[in-house]
């Protein structure tokens, strides 16, 4: 230590400790027992986190354990481990597809269980068939769905009116093949009807430049035709021209052109496209046909209101039709829009059966096809399926009416 220093020091103020030795001691003591305290608190906190991933790891190894003695398991049988993953992958594939089309599929892998599934799928609801719908008396129509037809007429015992039949046609055969068995091999009676009268015609349908000719071709004049037999055999002729989709006819005789019909004179070439209401008509056979009523013109052909008028409540002029729409049934609505209608009836309207309601809503759809209207849709039938009819939606408008097995 230099002199100057000693000097500075010297000159500082004298400090005294005045506390006793006891005193003194006790707080060395005092610190150095707070200094290990706190030594040993900052020893022990290091130690929360290792704890808790000492117990997470410990969890962890509880979980994946099993899975490593299931892997070392499979590891000695890999063969196996490898058929049994390909046809779990082919079962999962199968459900999934299945739950793609909203069905429900149950897998049962013991006997008991495989037992119940089998019960579930018998228990599923049968879908619709495909089979022709049938009625003791009523024959339904033909549908669009079961390709092309034809319309053959026949009278009833009395000559009053004719009864349209539709017969599928033999895509194999010429269209006078068809119509020349039909006429000659139908046996008509069994449904207590008469032969038709274009049975000794000869019958064909060309096409030129796209237009669709019906040839109907006698081999005797019809100058001594009666009315009736004039009438029946033009009727027939103009039912069996639209059924074909012909544009006009071409009338012969002897392989000559035109015809003569009795007292009305030489026959329209033209195809008359007047609407006709539908009608009922039970036969002797108590079969129950729809028929075509008289052509509607004018003012009376214009409105489908007049039509379904006439089908409620009958035409005086023709007796021996029956209404086809019951008394216990009221039409409340019609409205038309577009090729859709919508045809509803009254809340107090009742159809005694199915049979009823098919006759009559194939009545109303096809006099409505004669308005150019291609699905129908009723309400308050009563009835949720007719048939092949779904009536909870749009109807699709029959071909042509009593479809004919031959």
């Amino acid at each position: 230590m230099s002199d100057r220093t000693k000097s500075l020091l010297s000159q500082l103020p004298e400090v005294k400790d005045h506390r006793s030795k006891e005193s003194i001691y006790h707080n060395i003591e005092k610190k150095k027992n707070e200094q290990s305290q706190r030594q040993r608190t900052k020893k022990k906190t290091p130690w929360i986190i290792p704890s808790i991933a000492a117990i997470v790891v410990l969890f962890l190894a509880v979980l994946i354990t099993p899975g490593l003695f299931n892997q070392n398991d499979n590891s000695s049988n890999m063969a196996i481990t490898q058929s049994d993953s390909n046809n779990s992958d082919t079962a999962n594939s199968s459900v999934s597809g299945d739950d793609s089309k909203s069905e429900s599929t149950t897998l049962a892998p013991t006997g008991e269980k495989s037992d119940q599934t089998s019960d579930t799928v018998k228990e599923e609801p049968p879908t619709l068939t495909k089979e022709p719908t049938t009625f003791d008396s009523y024959i339904p129509a033909f549908q669009q769905s079961e390709g092309a037809n034809v319309v053959v007429s026949f009278p009833d015992p009395e000559s009053l009116l004719l009864v349209p039949l539709s017969f599928t046609l033999d895509e194999n055969k010429s269209i006078q093949e068809n119509l020349e068995e039909i006429l000659s091999t139908f046996d008509v009676s069994k449904f207590g009807l008469e032969r038709s009268p274009l049975v000794d015609a000869t019958l064909d349908l060309i096409d030129t430049d796209g237009i669709k000719t019906l040839i109907v071709s006698f081999k005797e004049p019809g100058d001594s035709l009666s009315s009736t037999e004039s009438i029946m055999i033009n009727d027939s002729v103009q039912q069996l021209a639209k059924s074909l989709g012909a544009d006009q006819i071409n009338w012969q005789t002897n392989g000559e052109e035109g015809y003569t019909l009795g007292n009305f004179g030489s026959a329209d070439t033209t195809v008359n496209q007047k609407p006709s209401p539908y009608y009922l008509y039970e036969s002797s056979s108590e079969s129950r046909f729809l028929v075509k009523g008289p052509a509607l013109s004018g003012e009376e052909g214009a409105e489908l209101d007049v039509a379904l008028s006439l089908m409620k409540e009958g035409d005086p002029n023709v007796p021996y039709y029956m209404p086809a729409i019951p008394p216990n049934v009221g039409i409340y609505s019609f409205e038309g829009d577009g090729p859709e209608a919508t045809i509803a009836f009254t809340e107090e309207s009742e159809f005694q059966s199915k049979e009823e309601a098919m006759q009559t809503i194939e009545a109303l759809m096809l006099t409505a096809s004669q308005y150019n209207y291609q699905t129908i849709r009723f309400e308050n039938t009563g009835f949720d399926q007719i048939g092949g009819y779904s009536l909870d939606q749009s109807l699709t408008i029959p071909s042509s009416p009593n479809a004919i097995s031959r």
